[in-house]
């Protein structure tokens, strides 16, 4: 379960450590969220180009 934090006007998740070792990220990976016509939510990471 993901609960959400607010800290200084900020709203914050938590991923779940499984899925964050699953994905091979860490605290460098930027994620991007994209929303639905429905509302759903997916994450996305953002790769930069020249990247390895």
């Amino acid at each position: 379960m993901v609960k959400v934090v607010v800290n200084n006007g900020q709203y914050k998740i938590t991923i779940p450590k499984e899925l964050a070792l699953s994905k091979g990220w860490n605290s460098k990976t930027i994620l991007r969220f994209v929303e639905d016509l429905e509302g759903n939510i997916t994450l996305k990471e953002v790769r930069i180009k020249n990247e390895k």
